[in-house]
């Protein structure tokens, strides 16, 4: 956190969590929010303290939100799949094929900071290798130089491209909590479509696109639909 202020008021809230004083803890959590400071830490507490006062939906979108900024943290994980099994939509999730999941995961491993070092780092190495490719008199230092020269490249090029992908996940979300109790997913943009089917407060959704007031999403099954924005709060 930037701040001595933040820092703080950081240690306040953390305090009260300590001493079982929850709605202290939450309202402080989120008044350093609000001062548009955030972080993968202040997330995840406040995520817990919402699930010590039972506010399941609210615990589930701040583990969310942490984990988009820390998305190798086991921590968070575990407590966003342990909350996960007690809300009320046990939903299927439709197969990918095995490579892309991989890919995902992979990718998924680290923040976008770190994979843009790692990029930065790798190009330097290349770079170098090639230098000594063409200024070296002997061939298999010229041979070892050229191959893993291209090999870091490649790794250059790919840690460029996650840590692209996991900035436009901070900037551009595209994905959101339920947080009605229930609420009738429809089939067109207004009140008077078709109900398709229903979800429960604390059920992750994606965004496919945005029309007045109303969301087309997708559920994990893959099943799709529209509900008012009212209902849900994005990640």
């Amino acid at each position: 956190m930037p701040a001595m202020a933040e820092d703080l008021r950081f240690e306040e809230a953390n305090t009260y969590f300590s001493e079982e004083k929850y709605e202290e803890a939450i309202n402080t959590y989120e008044e350093i929010l609000s001062s548009n400071v955030e972080s993968a830490e202040i997330y995840y507490n406040l995520g817990n303290a919402y699930y010590k006062t039972g506010q399941l939906p609210k615990a589930i979108l701040n583990f969310e939100r942490a984990l988009l900024l820390s998305p190798h943290d086991k921590d968070i994980r575990h407590n966003l799949e342990m909350v996960n099994t007690q809300i009320t939509d046990k939903l299927e999730t439709v197969g990918k094929f095995f490579l892309a999941e991989w890919f995902n995961n992979f990718k998924s491993i680290t923040k976008s900071d770190t994979w843009a070092i790692i990029s930065i780092i790798t190009f330097g190495l290349f770079v170098f290798l090639i230098g000594v490719f063409f200024f070296s008199g002997q061939r298999v230092v010229k041979q070892i130089s050229f191959f893993v020269g291209i090999l870091l490249f490649f790794a250059s090029f790919f840690a460029f491209n996650f840590s692209g992908a996991q900035k436009n996940k901070l900037v551009h979300r595209d994905s959101a909590i339920i947080f009605d109790p229930s609420v009738s997913i429809k089939s067109s943009p207004s009140t008077g479509g078709k109900d398709l089917f229903i979800l429960h407060e604390g059920t992750k959704v994606k965004i496919l696109e945005n029309l007045r007031e109303w969301k087309r999403i997708q559920i994990s099954d893959g099943n799709e639909g529209w509900v008012h924005s009212s209902s849900i709060e994005m990640i």
